[in-house]
Formats: structure tokens, sequence, C-alpha cells
């Protein structure tokens, strides 16, 4: 096996495999990155059982031939070596080491037999559908925030897709708040509704946020499938059924204020300095055209600003964990954001007039 491949080809392809890879795994392999060179280039692949990822690299093959190399080591070295590098790989030893050779240096990998390697395999005959890859990211990036990371709560440790009229629809929540969007849906045939597991999905963003293909998505029983330019990956869906979230969502009537996002941004942030750093609790009060935002910390000391809104109802007050607030305002990117708001007691409803399709609730919490 000998082939010749670019730094800049190479790498990005590289750390994509390393982060699926399980690199603590009691089973050698799944540690591991299979490289194929063969006819169509460079095939490397990535698996630690529930996640997959399989990726096509331009590569000069002379030799065709496979084998398993150590993810971390392998993603370790490509990052050190300086740009613009032509990379040779060759297999040596009978294959037992790969040796990877550019100018003067040279380092030489232990392998493992390319035939232990999982089998990945594609989805094919179930339900499959495309999707704008940025329509798609901003459908993720909304909701993705509000996955629970609690082990024990298994169907709330994924986002939860599924159809409804002519809109896909993600809803993800922790307990704790809630977040749902939704985006234009041009397939017509029935997709049922999925947990898509966190790593999945974190792993995805990051596909797409560099992604200048559609996506294309397909649905089999217990996985998911996504197809991006040369690149595809594949995982286990959430065993589970998702909780019905439209009935926690509050109606958007009684009273509201409205604010300029960025002064919510930064009236939060800026005096939830001095909160408990496991809480983050802050409270809100409202007044006539005015909204306030206080901290007291018995370590600390206190904290108090004020921001101008449009409000006309009663007074009103609440504590929230300031994170929590600050995830939605920094993740939308309207002007303004429209909030309403009840008791003192009951959760909140954020909406960015600009995106009507997304909604976050937030529930309150004692101070």
């Amino acid at each position: 096996m000998r082939a010749k491949v670019s730094l800049k080809d190479i790498l990005p392809a590289v750390m994509r495999t390393v982060s699926v890879a399980d690199k603590k795994s009691i089973v050698p392999i799944l540690s591991h990155v299979l490289m194929d060179f063969n006819a169509k280039g460079l095939t490397i692949q990535a698996t630690d059982l529930d996640h997959s990822i399989v990726e096509q690299v331009s590569a000069e093959v002379d030799t065709f031939g496979s084998l398993a190399v150590p993810a971390g080591v392998l993603g370790d070295i490509l990052r050190k070596v300086p740009n613009e590098t032509i990379l040779e790989f060759s297999a040596i030893e009978k294959g037992d080491k790969l040796l990877v050779t550019a100018g003067r240096f040279k380092f030489e990998l232990s392998t493992l037999r390319a035939d232990d390697f999982p089998v990945i395999s594609r989805l094919e005959n179930t339900c499959r559908f495309l999707l704008n890859a940025s329509d798609f990211n901003k459908l993720i990036s909304r909701t993705k925030f509000s996955i629970s990371p609690e082990e024990s709560r298994h169907n709330l440790n994924g986002i939860f897709i599924h159809k409804k009229d002519d809109m896909l629809k993600a809803a993800s929540t922790d307990g704790h708040r809630l977040s749902v969007s939704a985006i234009p849906l041009s397939a017509k045939e029935s997709i049922q509704g999925v947990i898509v597991a966190r790593k999945t999905v974190f792993e995805i963003k990051k596909l797409l946020d560099t992604a200048e293909n559609d996506v294309v998505i397909t649905f089999s029983a217990n996985q998911i499938q996504f197809e991006i330019g040369n690149i595809l990956f594949i995982s286990k869906l959430v065993d589970g059924n998702f909780p019905d979230y439209t009935r926690v969502i509050p109606a958007a009537d009684g009273e509201f204020f409205t604010v300029k996002r960025s002064d919510f941004v930064e009236i939060i942030d800026r005096v939830a300095v001095i909160s408990d750093d496991k809480v983050k609790a802050v409270k809100l009060g409202l007044s006539k055209n005015s909204l306030s935002c206080y901290v007291a910390n018995n370590k600390i000391g206190s904290g108090q600003d004020i921001v101008d809104v449009k409000y006309d109802g009663k007074e009103w007050s609440a504590g929230f964990n300031a994170s929590y607030l600050l995830d939605i305002a920094q993740t939308l990117q309207g002007d303004e954001l429209k909030i309403y708001v009840k008791e003192s007691l009951t959760p909140i409803l954020i909406i960015d007039p600009s995106e009507p399709e997304s909604l976050f609730v937030v529930m309150p919490m004692r101070i």
C-alpha cells in the first residue's frame, strides 16, 4: 500500500473521524480509524458502534490497501505538520505498521488488521428526504442547548424531530426549558418522529457549519443517516418516547414586553457576574416600560441593571437561571425579543418576531 495525500485534504477528515472514534474503548479497534486506499482515493472510517462516519478524501494511490491506525495519535501528528505538506503513506513490515513521511520527518505507527474493523453499512430503502444545509443547521442551533445531560432521562437526551403539515419540527427539553423550531419540508411521505442523540446532534452541527451542499437524511427503525457532500454519518436513534411538549407551551396571549435583544443579553450577562456559579440565578422585574435585572450574593454582594422596554402591564417579577436566558437570546439573531409573562411562578414564553417558527419556554425558579 502506497499513496500521497495533501494535508489540507486529509486533516479535516481525520479530525472528524477522531471525534467519533471511541478513544477510551476497551475494544482496541474502536479507538482506531480505518484508512482504505482504493481506486477512488482514500476512504476514512471511524465508529464507536453507536455513531459511524465515512469520508472520501482525494489521494494519489499507487498501491491499494487498508489498515487501522490509532485515531488520536494520527490526529495529533497531522495537526503539527506544516501547511501545504504533501504526505506519503505506505504500509511496512507486512502491513503491521503505517509509515507517514513528508520532507525530513517520518512516523511509524502500529496498526490493526482492517478485517477486524466493524462493517459500516449504508441505510437503504427507508424514509429519505433532502434538506437545505443552512436551514437544517438553523434548526439544530435553535434546539441543541436544551438537550438534557441527565443519562437517567434517556428520552430527553436528544432532539425530537418530526413532521407536522409541511414543516420539519425539532424540540428539546431538559425539564427546565423547552426549545422548539421548524423549517419548510418539501417531502410528501410520512416521517416518523425520532429522537436524535446528543452526540449525533453536536457532531452533525460541526459538519453543517462548513457544509456547502444539501443534506440527505435517511431514517430506519432505529438509525438515522446524514449525507453531506462526501461525508456519510450514521448513528443509532434514542429508544424512547419524547413527551408531548405542546402541553407546556404557554398561550401567546396576555401581557408581554418587547426588548432589544442586545440589551437583554447585556444586562443579564453583566449582572450575572456576581451570581452563584452553580445556580446562576437572576431576578427579573417589570414595571411600566422598564425591565430590571437583580442579583444578590451573600458572599460577594449585589448588583442591578435596568433597560428600557415596551410594556404597559402590571408589575411582575420572577427568578430565572441566567444561563438559560442567555442561551436563547444569544442563539437568536433578530433585533427584538417578545416575552410573554403571567404569574411569578409560571413559565415565560420567548419569541423572536423575525423567526415566528421558533419559540422558547423557560421555567422560573425560587430566589
